[in-house]
Parts: C-alpha cells; structure tokens; sequence
C-alpha cells in the first residue's frame, strides 16, 4: 500500500455550516493506496473516485472506502482482480466531510 499525496483542485461549501465537498486528483501506484486527508477534513461523510486517466484492461476500476480522514483507493483490472500497471494513470478523488478548521 502506497501513501499518496492529493492535489487539492476545488473545495465547495456542502451547506451552510462546516461540511466541505472537496475534490482532488492523485496518481495511484499499487493496487490498494491511503490518502490521508488531516490537513482537509476533521471527519469524512463520504468518497467516490473515478479513473479519469489511464484506464485500460490492468487498470479499469477503483473502489474508495474511509476511516476517520483516510480514504484506500483499491484499483482492479477489467477480470475484477488487483489492478497491475498505473502507467499514466490519475484517479479524481470527491470527498464531502466536515472540515471544522483543520
């Protein structure tokens, strides 16, 4: 597993409080990375992720999963298993959560 750094492009107010939506592009490197998230959010309500580059037959899915302010980004080949080459690949992280300050 792979800790990856996100590049921050937007951050949206989801509502008239503290919750955020953010969005963020990383490069994946393995087929199960962490993205901490601290410095963005204080709690997360929810992740989606996409591929938005390199999608190929080794690389043709991604399912973001969270725990406190990680998110794992598991990437799996078109046969449903690990994925196995990230060559040119970008993934578009959305991330809504609660960012009181942080």
């Amino acid at each position: 597993m792979a800790a990856l750094t996100p590049t921050l492009v937007v951050s949206l107010d989801a509502s008239a409080g503290t919750k955020k939506l953010k969005i963020f592009t990383v490069t994946p490197s393995s087929e199960s990375d962490a993205v901490a998230l601290a410095t963005h959010f204080s709690s997360i309500d929810k992740a989606f992720a996409f591929i938005s580059a390199g999608m190929d037959a080794a690389l043709s899915a991604v399912q973001p999963t969270h725990s406190d302010t990680t998110v794992t980004l598991a990437q799996k080949g078109e046969d449903g298993e690990d994925a196995t080459n990230w060559t040119s690949a970008s993934i578009t992280l959305i991330v809504i959560g609660e960012d009181a300050g942080v």
